[in-house]
Formats: C-alpha cells, sequence, structure tokens
C-alpha cells in the first residue's frame, strides 16, 4: 500500500511537471494544488493555493514567455516528493527590475513537495538564483551552444 501511494505521488509530481512547466496548462494547477499549498520560498504574504501557483509563474512566464522545466531527477519517499529540475528560457521581459537582455538563462534548482491525497500541499525549493541574476545582468559573458564566449 506505501509503496503504491509513492508511486501515485511521484507520478502525480511528473505529470504537473510536463503539463503546467512544460505545457503550462493551468487547468491542472486548479486540479491537485491544494487551496493551501504554501510555497516556502515565495515572499512572506504571497498568496498560497492556485491563486499564489499563477501569480508566481505568471510574473515568470513575462520575463521568460518561452520558459519551460527539463527534469533532471525525480525521488520519491513517503508522502514526498524531490525534483532536480532546469528552467530554461530566453530572457525577454522585466525581472525583478532588470530589463531584458534577450540572454538565454539556465536556472537549476531543487524542489521538494508535499503530497497528500493526490494534491499538492507545499514545496522547499532551494535554486541557483545569485547565479541566475549574474547570468541576466551580463556579469558573465553570453555562452554559444559550444560554451565558449561570443
Amino acid at each position: 500500500m506505501i509503496d503504491e501511494i509513492v508511486a501515485a505521488n511521484k507520478e502525480l509530481v511528473r505529470r504537473f511537471y510536463k503539463e503546467v512547466y512544460v505545457d503550462w496548462n493551468m487547468e491542472l494547477v486548479d486540479e491537485v494544488v491544494s487551496p493551501h499549498f504554501t510555497s516556502h520560498d515565495w515572499p512572506k504574504g504571497s498568496p498560497t493555493g492556485p491563486e499564489g501557483f499563477r501569480d508566481f509563474y505568471s510574473a515568470i512566464r513575462a520575463a521568460l514567455p518561452d520558459a519551460h522545466y527539463e527534469v533532471d531527477d525525480l525521488i520519491a519517499e513517503g508522502d514526498k516528493v524531490v525534483v532536480r529540475w532546469r528552467l530554461l528560457g530566453t530572457h525577454k521581459g522585466d525581472f525583478r527590475g532588470i530589463a531584458p537582455t534577450g540572454r538565454a538563462i539556465a536556472l537549476k534548482g531543487i524542489a521538494i513537495y508535499r503530497v497528500k491525497d493526490g494534491n499538492l500541499m507545499e514545496r522547499w525549493v532551494v535554486s541557483d538564483l545569485h547565479g541566475l541574476l549574474e547570468e541576466i545582468r551580463g556579469s558573465s559573458p553570453p555562452q554559444t551552444s559550444r560554451g565558449a564566449a561570443v
């Protein structure tokens, strides 16, 4: 029974990343994000639940209209599912006061989701936001696909 729940939780998060973070199907957010969902990386006082989720990701999509996530690892145990991910996109809109640069970005991170009864209840995220901000501010030269500076 426990193994079945862990497998179902893992499949839910896998589906969520594909349908929401790649296809941007926000209808799935209403279906699986609990009204009590809290993301511990959002600013204090942010809305919670599906509304907070939509607000947070609409800001990201405004800055990175071609944004999509790639999952590198997906690990589940008990009521937790851990995802090591990369957010890829092109900086075409304002992001935290930084004007669009047109640069391709890659934000790396790890998220831990707590799942209960088929709903995402809470999330903890650690990401390299500092590295991303340096990248879009131009602290390091843009990279070609082969990794050499242009």
